[in-house]
């Protein structure tokens, strides 16, 4: 814990090792390569040898671009000896060894370097990368919709992803494990679905579970969980999206927020296509990821807000990095700069002007999509029109391409590594095509619905494998044989500290609430007292059961903030406890038109939206504003009486209707998901990126800079601080006490060796600084922080 610990970078080490030791669990030792072929070798392959020998050209008979082609060589005879450099055709060729035939037949000779980088790769052992250590790939851009194998008697298997898996294992001498326990299940679905540990009572009540279907049903059932599914996986998409809360360009208005059209996407579980085509030819609410960075200064040519948005819907949307190809013709693809001007120009008010390593051509680049061959881009079209038309090609059912792309990002963030890897690069192999193009198929055939596919992939037996450590994540040798050990996201380690400790931080964004729709999951939900009153008073007296929070609000009519007072005369709230005035609890956090108002520390963001309708400046009990009480346990009822405040001496000024809402929920209305927070030191060492770049994969690998955070950042240090002072308020001995945190935090009771360790912490009587030290232990382990 920090403060407690004599020897910090001791500590911060062991941290690091026993985490890294936990993804690597069980995991042979990591294959080192002399030379990285796709950092490497491609790249050189592609400048100066696929024009003759690669992507479908050999001349001689020649392909470079596996290993099988290299091996088999072409007219002249094998290409390489393996292990043997000195004795290759190639080295030879290249170097001028053989008067007359020098390649590159075209253009300038390989420096020496460049010729020292092909021999040491042959004499390492011609290692090939993801992209080429199979025979040539070609990824369609068609639909396919492979046939599903039958089911081997016996084998209990219905869910098509399984069945698509038995050839698989078969010619890779896989036998599948048996599944993970009921509480290993339990607590990796609800952290991949909806981001939260399980609480002790839902595991028990899922261990106690007798339904076969069960795990289906527990899937489901957290799947439905529209704002928790909503505040998890906007994380990914703010990654993928560039969507942020602060930061670059949100000053000077060079960059705009997506996050209310996004986590109302979210929660809606909007069809994929719609999703994408609502960003793509956007509304005020979706136009930022189109409208980009506009960065400040002289930036480079490729760095355009249309050149951005070209190489982002390329890269979320079609998985092609076109990064590359906007400065020149890639080194590492196909593409031209040609191709990455074309898309541009369809973001563009204007014909775009291809720069060459910032340096103009004077050649006008013709508008297209990346794939002309889906539909044509009207280059005489204005502009919003050109989006509009992306948006039908980039959606259309003949573009197979937008789904195999998304659904590889659902399966690497669920299992941990995806069927194409990077998963941002869809022009590499899978390394099971079928169960890609069947997952991507019945997806779209599915009106592109989000959530069954993630119910489809997380109920499946495959899913249910115990997890598997990995090094090297991009490995050519890789072969699936159950789900990859990950981290905890920074969003889910803050979550699963908040849920230990009860500590939750503040949101960035505006507490939302709207008619008809609950507040929060399976709970609260918005009263209105009256319709909107003009004059004279109102009763309220309603059901509160099982709210955590009370909101009161007064809203006026009219957008100003000024024109309402009210007076809330004697509310109470009845329990278990009796009737207690509301004006004798303490304030959690208000904030008023007139500006934030600070109650303990705290207090609640704008805007407010209610009814459809945004409030700028909030709305409240006194001039538009929101005053938040936590209520006791038990509460059940509130009551008052409430009306215009005729000593206010803006009423008489106020010639306007006002309505009175009194808002219960859970304390998520005004303490957050860390998703929805602004990153904190915490989280950015724990690789919560800035956003200025798409980022599709976040690093799994355990850094020193998030050993020493977590051993002596201040921002863990004040949480596990308020989470031991409300645990060690209570009345449990030292032994109920670790077994309560071991339960919360770890979903299971200590060992006996454990419950001694904890004892010694604690000591014969619960203090704030040994609970703070136990509690540190437990968040320290690699069983919390890892998703088994």
């Amino acid at each position: 814990m920090p403060g407690h610990i004599p020897h910090r970078l001791l500590s911060a080490l062991i941290v690091l090792l026993s985490l890294c030791c936990g993804i690597a669990r069980a995991q042979k030792p990591a294959i080192h390569y002399v030379v990285d072929y796709d950092k490497m070798i491609k790249p050189l392959l592609t400048s100066r040898c696929y024009a003759c020998h690669g992507n479908g050209t050999k001349l001689g008979g020649l392909r470079l671009d596996s290993r099988a082609d290299v091996l088999k060589g072409g007219a002249s005879g094998p290409a390489v000896v393996v292990g043997h450099a000195s004795e290759s055709l190639l080295i030879k060729l290249v170097s001028g060894a053989q008067p007359g035939r020098i390649m590159p037949a075209r253009g300038a000779r390989l420096t020496a370097s460049e010729i020292t980088l092909l021999r040491n790769w042959i004499d390492s052992g011609l290692t090939f990368g993801a992209s080429g250590a199979q025979a040539a790939w070609s990824a369609p851009l068609l639909p396919r919709r492979p046939p599903v194998p039958a089911a081997k008697p016996g084998s209990g298997l219905h869910n098509p992803i399984d069945l698509l898996l038995q050839p698989y294992f078969a010619a890779h001498k896989v036998a599948p494990k048996p599944v993970v326990d009921d509480a290993a299940y339990c607590r990796r679905v609800s952290l991949d679905t909806i981001g939260l540990l399980p609480s002790p009572e839902e595991l028990d009540a899922f261990i106690a579970d007798r339904r076969q279907d069960k795990r289906a049903l527990l899937a489901a059932r957290l799947l439905e969980q529209n704002r928790s599914y909503a505040e998890h996986w906007i994380s990914f998409w703010n990654d993928m999206l560039r969507n942020d809360y602060v930061g670059t360009g949100y000053i000077d208005g060079g960059r705009t927020q997506i996050t209310d059209w996004l986590h109302d996407s979210l929660a809606a579980n909007k069809p994929f296509d719609k999703f994408c085509t609502e960003l793509i030819n956007p509304g005020p609410e979706s136009a930022g990821f189109i409208k980009g960075i506009v960065w400040r200064g002289v930036v480079n040519a490729s760095q355009t807000t249309e050149m951005q948005a070209a190489q982002n819907v390329s890269q979320v949307f079609q998985g092609v990095n076109l990064k590359c190809a906007s400065c020149h013709n890639s080194f590492i693809s196909t593409w031209k700069l040609a191709d990455a001007y074309g898309m541009a120009g369809i973001f563009s008010d204007r014909a775009l002007e291809m720069v060459r390593c910032d340096r103009p051509t004077g050649q006008t680049a013709n508008i297209k999509f990346l794939y002309p061959e889906l539909g044509p881009i009207d280059s005489s079209a204005p502009r919003a029109q050109r989006q509009q038309q992306l948006a039908a090609i980039l959606t259309s059912k003949t573009n197979g391409r937008l789904a195999r792309t998304f659904v590889n990002h659902l399966w690497g963030k669920l299992m941990g590594r995806g069927l194409v890897e990077p998963t941002d690069e869809m022009d590499n192999r899978p390394w099971n095509p079928d169960l890609l193009d069947w997952l991507s198929a019945d997806f779209a055939d599915h009106n592109y619905d989000v959530r069954r596919t993630i119910l489809q992939i997380v109920s499946s037996r495959a899913y249910q494998l115990p997890a598997v450590g990995m090094r090297t994540e991009h490995s050519p040798n890789f072969t699936f044989a159950g789900p990859v050990v990950k981290r905890m996201s920074a969003e889910q380690f803050v979550d699963a500290v908040s849920t230990l400790t009860g500590v939750w931080p503040r949101p960035a964004t505006g507490m939302r609430i709207e008619r008809g729709k609950p507040v929060v999951p399976n709970g609260g939900s918005v009263k209105f007292a009256s319709p909107p009153l003009k004059s004279g008073s109102v009763d309220i007296d309603i059901d509160i059961t099982g709210a955590e929070v009370l909101s009161l609000i007064v809203a006026s009519t009219r957008d100003k903030i000024d024109l309402a007072w009210a007076d809330w005369a004697e509310p109470r709230i009845t329990g278990q406890s009796g009737e207690t005035k509301l004006t004798d609890m303490k304030w959690f956090a208000a904030s008023t038109g007139y500006g934030l108002v600070q109650i303990n520390k705290s207090v609640v963001e704008k805007p407010i939206r209610i009814d459809g309708k945004v409030f700028p400046n909030g709305l409240g009990t006194h001039a538009n504003s929101v005053i938040t009480y936590l209520l006791p346990p038990g509460a059940t009822r509130f009551r008052a009486t409430v009306g215009p405040d005729t000593g206010a001496t803006e009423q008489a000024n106020a010639p306007t209707s006002v309505a009175f809402y009194v808002v219960t929920g859970e304390r998520s209305l005004v303490q957050a998901r860390a998703s929805m927070t602004l990153a904190d030191p915490l989280m950015r060492a724990m690789d919560r990126p800035n956003r200025e770049q798409v980022v599709s994969q976040r690093s799994t690998v355990a850094t020193t800079l998030q050993a020493l955070e977590l051993t002596n950042g201040q921002t863990l240090s004040q949480i596990l601080t308020q989470g031991a002072e409300r645990w060690s308020a209570s009345t449990a001995s030292p032994a109920q006490l670790a077994r309560a945190l071991y339960r919360k935090a770890l979903g299971r009771w200590p060992s006996a060796a454990e419950a001694q360790a904890a004892n010694s912490l604690l000591g014969p009587t619960v203090t704030r600084e040994g609970t703070e030290d136990l509690i540190w232990s437990l968040v320290m382990q690699p069983e919390f922080q890892l998703i088994y």
